[in-house]
């Protein structure tokens, strides 16, 4: 029987954050609406211990749960087939919410603590009064000590069609936060489900998916356009996971704290309007008030969203989907930044084309206009995260063989994978996830910090990486048992590099440059700023930003790709006068291992930092995704010049030049040129 599917977005909260919208007007006042019922299947919990037993919990005990599967974190519930979640459903497909009942589960959990006992035995799912959108998580006591969102909902059919939620948040409600005494845990995600249901339609059948879309990036267009792929991030926010050995402001250790993103992207709405001159059809902007928030790409392609291990499917005969990282960075009293903080990948696996302007009804495909968001506990699932150095960044290609999940290039996922390849022995809980170390966060050791959040998709043929990754400004606090983020004003997202919160795109001020890269094999921006210490000093700092450049080294082809390696830079070089002297230098890489800093050496008129190598190959390369800032101290004035960036792999060319201000008058002629708006030889 043929699978019909259709993909759902539940994604309102409490506090309204910008993705939210309510149902528009269409879903408000359907053709036709039906009353569903959801009932039987499983429900799946992907506890976070760790967060729980920082947060004073402890799941004590369990009762009546279901065998475990290969993923051994996960732990099965049955879900009763008596009762059940009334569902409303326009022209047998189109979800507009909850309308009441309950769907009760057969087993479950017992969360005890110094302060709360929690009974979460027989559990009970129920639609929350004034929100479709919502279901709460009702205890033995008949208290909601937890709620649900962030659904991911496919419909898929045929004679006994079904309900398949593969990602939605548990999340703590005001309630159980006043239990374990403190306010600021109310809303913190404490684990990611899953669920399968049964959904009877009576005198009904689900209506088909449209399928046969036809609008792939480069596809032929109206008026003799092409179809283009720009994806946006719409909106993130930060939330903490982990607490890995900390002990808080003034402790004897120096933990860790993880945090992981709820982020959300919207694709391009162009329906051909920027090639027009009508005054009434104007140019739609996709993220409304952003300089980067309207694309140039005149007609919205489809974006493929298939899940790892998929098969060969359109366009590009394989599993495409997305991918998203996060980084975090800090900005220090004395103005230096620094990368402080970068996750692993998150591979996509569906999208649910919320908010559309054209919905496909497939969750393998990203429509016009249609809006996508990733909880917290789904982006922090092992089972769905990966290191960077898989991807080939430029063209979002995943290098499947060979990887975390098919080391034997089978095209078969490995049991157990990812973390049955891997020597890391905390891989379900701590690998890939974004790892800040606690004294990059303590207020006593950053006194005048300010800290800034960021997220990115990545997506094939993309042809604006600048609007697919956000920043947004962030603050930090401890709870006692655990470090709390703050995610400042939705006013204050920005699209672009964090990078430029501390030297802005096109600055004029005398003292800063900000340059962007473009090339064949990826972009890359640096930014630098001279700044006065007094006494005739001054501090250089320069910030280079890999964002997606690699040359990479690869085997096979799609869909048996490997990725051998996927390096970036190993040498950042500035001209500097041999007569002149510098006081100090300083080499930041965002981690805590001085082992790998690079090492700076002076070779004639020029101070040359270079990474670390093992067997011939750098084994502490710029790569994608990631920041290093390079500084020098000295009585030298500023001047226009040229700084090189080491490509890490053999090939042409070999280096990039970038102009920006040097100290003292080092330059050679070639160096000169570049800096005065040439091209340098």
């Amino acid at each position: 029987m043929r699978n019909l599917q259709l993909c759902i977005a539940l994604t309102l909260a409490l506090a309204a954050p910008a993705w939210a919208e309510p149902p528009t007007a269409a879903a408000a006042a359907p053709a036709t609406e039906s009353r569903w019922t959801v009932w039987g299947g499983e429900l799946h919990f992907n506890w976070n211990r760790e967060l729980l037993k920082d947060l004073g919990l402890d799941l004590a005990k369990t009762r009546g749960l279901l065998a475990r599967g290969d993923e051994t974190h996960i732990d099965r519930v049955a879900l009763r087939t008596v009762g059940g979640l009334d569902i409303r459903v326009a022209n047998s497909a189109e979800f507009l919410g909850f309308a009441g009942g309950q769907l009760q589960a057969r087993g479950g959990f017992v969360l005890d603590g110094a302060s709360a006992r929690i009974d979460l035995r027989d559990l009970s799912l129920r639609s929350q009064a004034g929100n479709p959108f919502r279901l709460d998580v009702i205890g033995s006591d008949g208290t909601a000590w937890f709620y649900i969102d962030r659904l991911m909902y496919k419909l898929e059919g045929g004679e006994a069609p079904e309900l398949a939620v593969r990602a939605m948040d548990l999340r703590i409600t005001p309630a159980l936060a006043q239990k374990l005494g403190n306010a600021v845990y109310s809303d913190w995600v404490v684990a990611g489900l899953s669920m399968q249901a049964r959904v009877a339609t009576p005198g009904a059948k689900l209506a088909p998916a449209k399928g046969g879309r036809g609008r792939w990036p480069g596809d032929p267009a109206p008026n003799g356009g092409v179809f283009e792929a720009d994806v946006f991030m719409e909106s993130f926010s930060f939330q903490n996971t982990d607490n890995p050995g900390a002990d808080g402001p003034g402790g004897s250790l120096d933990g860790a704290a993880v945090f992981t993103p709820t982020s959300t992207l919207k694709n391009n709405r162009g329906t051909g309007s920027q090639s027009e001159s009508n005054p009434a059809n104007p140019i739609v902007a996709t993220v409304p008030g952003d300089p980067l928030g309207t694309s140039t790409a005149r007609y919205a392609a489809d974006v493929a969203w298939h899940n790892k291990f998929s098969g060969s499917n359109q366009p590009y005969s394989n599993d495409q989907h997305p991918y998203l990282i996060w980084n975090l960075y800090r900005i220090d009293a004395q103005g230096r930044i620094d990368q402080i903080g970068r996750s692993g990948v998150k591979h996509g696996f569906l999208t649910i084309n919320t908010r559309c302007d054209d919905d496909p009804r497939d969750g393998h495909i990203l429509g016009r206009g249609c809006g996508d968001v990733y909880g917290v506990g789904n982006n922090n699932n092992i089972t769905d995260l990966g290191p960077r150095s898989e991807l080939i960044p430029a063209t979002a290609q995943w290098g499947r063989c060979g990887s975390v999940y098919d080391a034997d290039c089978n095209a078969v996922k490995d049991i157990g994978a990812p973390c049955s390849n891997v020597s890391i022995a905390d891989c379900s809980t701590l690998a890939y996830r974004m790892r800040v170390p606690e004294s990059a966060l303590e207020p006593a050791l950053n006194a005048g910090a300010q800290y800034f959040a960021e997220s990115w998709y990545i997506a094939r043929d993309d042809i604006e990486i600048l609007n697919t990754l956000q920043s947004r400004p962030v603050s930090f606090s401890w709870t006692g048992n655990a470090w709390a983020s703050a995610n400042g004003s939705t006013s204050a997202l920005r699209l672009g590099p964090a990078l430029g919160r501390w030297v802005a795109a096109g600055t004029a001020l005398p003292n800063e440059r900000s340059v962007h890269l473009k090339t064949d094999e990826g972009e890359l921006r640096v930014a630098m700023r001279a700044t006065s210490l007094g006494g005739g000093a001054f501090r250089y700092d320069y910030a280079v930003m890999n964002l997606d450049f690699a040359r990479a080294v690869t085997a096979g082809a799609e869909p048996n790709l490997r990725v051998l390696r996927n390096h970036g830079l190993n040498r950042f070089e500035l001209p500097f006068p041999s007569s002149a002297a510098f006081s100090s230098t300083e080499f930041s890489d965002g981690d805590s291992n001085a082992g790998n800093d690079w090492a700076m050496q002076r070779v004639g008129q020029r101070l040359v930092w270079t990474s670390p190598t093992a067997a011939g190959v750098a084994s502490n390369p710029l790569s994608w995704g990631t920041m290093f800032r390079f500084s020098v101290t000295t009585t030298e004035t500023a001047q226009a010049g040229a700084a090189r960036l080491g490509i890490a792999e053999a090939g042409t060319p070999a280096e990039l030049t970038v102009a920006v201000l040097v100290p003292g008058n080092a330059n050679s002629a070639a160096d000169r040129v570049f800096a005065d708006g040439f091209e340098a030889p």
